[in-house]
């Protein structure tokens, strides 16, 4: 095929209703070509994400036209409290319109403008199947870039397959964790849960897995945790939470699941960290199995839930995969030296 010729980036603002409506129209059909069985995307946290995105990250996003027809997005996420040197990209080329070159358009324009932001690499995403290289992966490595991180996606369906399993294993992880006692909460985080919480996920830039893959420590208080709660709530997110304090009162499990306004069937596993002086009282079985319990007397609608694991995380892996997730596909951290 040709190739693509005069394409206009041009940012999209908040109040941008027609490229505001042709952005979310490219993702919803590119999602229903390349991930049908995933849930399409929600309307209410798309359109809130340039107005109430991460704290700590500034979002630029620049819609790519042929003449007057969308064909691409490219998304550059700037770190601004941390990992200085890092910027997040996105790609997405409508399905028509791929392998005519406005991949590398997008790629080269996120890589001028997080080079002139000051920054050393960039971080991209590309989802594969389990047992084949996707055209996101094969494309970047074609553009120099090199796979940091590999994770995999397991996915879970509700109801459980052996619903006796999951008890004996919940009362295993209560009897291994006696002393410890369970909080949880839907929403915004609990005043006297705030720094604790602050604790507990700034440990995710520590203890998770990241391989090759550049990722500072992030800083976190009670103010961030704060921010990060009014933003899931501008999003329309209903978050699930279950935490653990130690017989010493100190913090010491944390998970948390997400759904979205618009998909009542479906939700995603976010971090799930376990601090380390608690460690071996199987508390992050516990706390998940908790959650768990908790989301489905909620959202009695809910079919499946999705799990992100680093490769490198057997830990992880062992608990999910005992809780009836099973492998569905891939998920590679790329990084582009600028």
């Amino acid at each position: 095929m040709s190739g693509v010729v005069d394409l206009v980036l041009t940012p999209v603002s908040a109040d941008d209703d027609d490229a505001l409506r042709d952005w979310f129209a490219l993702v919803t059909a590119a999602r229903a070509h390349d991930t049908p069985a995933d849930p399409p995307p929600c309307r209410v946290q798309h359109r809130a994400q340039l107005v109430a995105g991460a704290p700590g990250h500034d979002e630029t996003v620049w819609l790519a036209r042929a003449g007057a027809e969308a064909v691409g997005v490219a998304t550059l996420t700037l770190p601004v409290l941390d990992n200085l040197d890092n910027a997040y990209g996105e790609i997405l080329v409508a399905p028509p319109h791929r392998r005519r070159g406005a991949g590398r358009t997008l790629l080269a324009h996120l890589a001028e403008a997080a080079r002139a932001a000051g920054r050393k690499r960039l971080q991209i995403d590309a989802q594969e199947p389990l047992a084949e290289r996707s055209p996101g992966a094969a494309f970047l490595a074609a553009a120099g870039g090199r796979l940091a991180l590999a994770d995999q996606r397991r996915r879970l369906t509700l109801p459980p397959s052996d619903p006796a399993a999951l008890d004996a294993l919940a009362a295993q992880a209560r009897a291994a964790s006696a002393g410890y006692e369970l909080m949880q909460w839907t929403g915004d985080t609990p005043p006297e849960w705030l720094d604790d919480v602050a604790a507990l996920v700034a440990r995710m830039s520590t203890d998770a897995p990241h391989d090759d893959l550049h990722h500072d420590p992030e800083r976190y208080d009670a103010a961030r945790v704060r921010a990060e709660d009014a933003s899931r709530r501008a999003q329309g997110l209903r978050c699930t939470v279950t935490a653990a304090r130690g017989p010493d009162g100190d913090p010491a499990a944390f998970t948390v699941l997400f759904q979205t306004a618009s998909v009542a069937w479906h939700a995603s596993q976010g971090d799930t960290i376990v601090a380390p002086g608690h460690r071996g009282h199987r508390l992050g079985m516990l706390v998940k199995l908790a959650n768990l319990e908790r989301v489905r007397h909620d959202s009695p609608a809910l079919a499946v839930i999705d799990t992100y694991n680093a490769d490198s995380n057997p830990w992880m892996v062992s608990i999910n995969e005992a809780m009836g997730f099973r492998p569905y596909d891939r998920y590679g951290q790329w990084e582009l030296d600028l």
